[in-house]
């Protein structure tokens, strides 16, 4: 039982309570980064009751305490990226406050986030991901059709579990998605995606209703977030040495080849649902990378 579990009637846990509702139902934000807000918030009240602080929003939400928090936490040593989290969720939650009246300014708009590195994501080659297909189809035809939609479409993990069967359009050779934020968007997906789904149905137990869930395990409940990550997992390990092996890797990979192959980065930002477009130049980088690595392998005077 975390602190915010162990003092629920204080002023400051409710609102807390309160705060992680909305960003869970309002704001859209998955279950994975609603948790790690709420394990940051509660090592905040951690230290508030180690201090002595009332758990009260006055005494809690001021600039004093939310700076020696911050610096309570940069002493432990942690990484920038883990500190950065615990910035945001404080941020987040005062502009929560703000938004909704409880504070009339926010205490936290001074707070500085730790510089990170932004290192590049992980993705397969084209080869290795024309393997995948092969690597998956050998465990079952749903997995195959996991692996198939994951690099087909360049969807994310939430929005492959979240999929039903009224979302693909097999028409127009669509899938709808629900991404960060609530916001919705339309976004191709391949031939061999749909195959891979045919081949799948035709061993599929239960109906397949439009409102069932496309991907299901053998008791025809839907497949957790979980479960599918050990799916496309293995996939990968058949054909990569690589240390990372998420459907993040897929989504990275259908990014990097479409780049690769002369796609404008505004279109695959629109692709990938990115809000920003900085989010998408990343992948440029990893072109680039790409581009060089041809060019010293294949130019006789290149540096070798």
């Amino acid at each position: 039982m975390d602190a915010i579990d162990r003092n629920p009637d204080t002023e400051l846990c409710r609102l807390l309570n309160g705060f992680l509702d909305y960003t869970r139902k309002e704001k859209g934000y998955s279950e994975h980064t609603v948790e790690a807000y709420r394990s940051d918030l509660s090592q905040f009240v951690e230290f508030l009751l180690h201090r002595g602080h009332p758990l009260t929003v006055s005494a809690a939400l001021s600039k004093q305490p939310l700076r020696l928090f911050l610096h309570d936490v940069g002493r432990l040593k942690l990484k920038a990226r883990s500190v950065a989290r615990k910035v945001a969720a404080v941020k987040s939650l005062c502009r929560y406050c703000v938004k909704t009246g409880v504070l009339a300014v926010n205490p936290a708009k001074a707070l500085s986030t730790p510089k990170l590195d932004s290192p590049l994501p992980a993705f397969l080659t084209e080869a290795q991901a024309e393997s995948l297909e092969g690597a998956a189809a050998a465990d079952s035809a749903r997995n195959r059709a996991i692996v198939e939609f994951f690099y087909g479409s360049g969807i994310r993990l939430s929005e492959l579990h979240g999929l039903t069967f009224e979302n693909i359009d097999r028409r127009s050779m669509t899938v709808r998605v629900m991404g960060k934020g609530r916001k919705e968007r339309i976004v191709p997906v391949t031939t061999q995606s749909i195959e891979a789904l045919d081949e799948y149905l035709k061993e599929r137990q239960g109906g397949a209703d439009m409102r069932d869930p496309v991907f299901v395990n053998a008791k025809g409940e839907r497949l957790s977030a979980r479960q599918i990550e050990r799916i496309v997992s293995a996939s990968i390990s058949q054909v990569s040495e690589q240390k990372k092996k998420s459907p993040h890797v897929l989504r990275h990979s259908y990014a990097t080849h479409l780049l690769n192959a002369g796609a404008d980065i505004r279109a695959v930002k629109e692709l990938l649902g990115h809000a920003s477009l900085s989010t998408t130049q990343v992948y440029t980088h990893i072109s680039r990378e790409h581009l060089l690595k041809v060019y010293k392998q294949a130019h006789p005077r290149a540096e070798r």
